[in-house]
C-alpha cells in the first residue's frame, strides 16, 4: 500500500488491477459524464487515488452486520 500512496495518479489499467473496476466501465462512465473524476493529459487518462477512494466510499450501501 505504501507504493500505491507514492503514486498519486493511476492509469485505467492500474485502476482495474488494483481496485477491480473494469477499464471499459471506466471509459463508458467517462463518456456518459459520470463515474470517477479524471485528468486528461494529452491522450492519457489518469485517476487520482483520493478520487477513486472517495467515489468508492460514496457508492457504499448498507452496513456489515456480524452475528457472533
Amino acid at each position: 500500500m505504501a507504493k500505491l500512496l507514492s503514486k498519486i495518479l493511476l492509469c485505467e489499467k492500474e485502476v482495474e488491477r488494483i481496485y477491480g473496476l473494469n477499464f471499459r466501465t471506466l471509459q463508458r462512465e467517462r463518456n456518459e459524464g459520470r463515474g470517477i473524476p479524471y485528468h486528461k493529459i494529452g491522450k492519457r487518462v489518469l485517476y487520482r487515488v483520493s478520487d477513486i477512494e472517495a467515489f468508492l466510499a460514496s457508492c457504499r450501501h448498507g452496513e456489515v452486520v456480524r452475528y457472533d
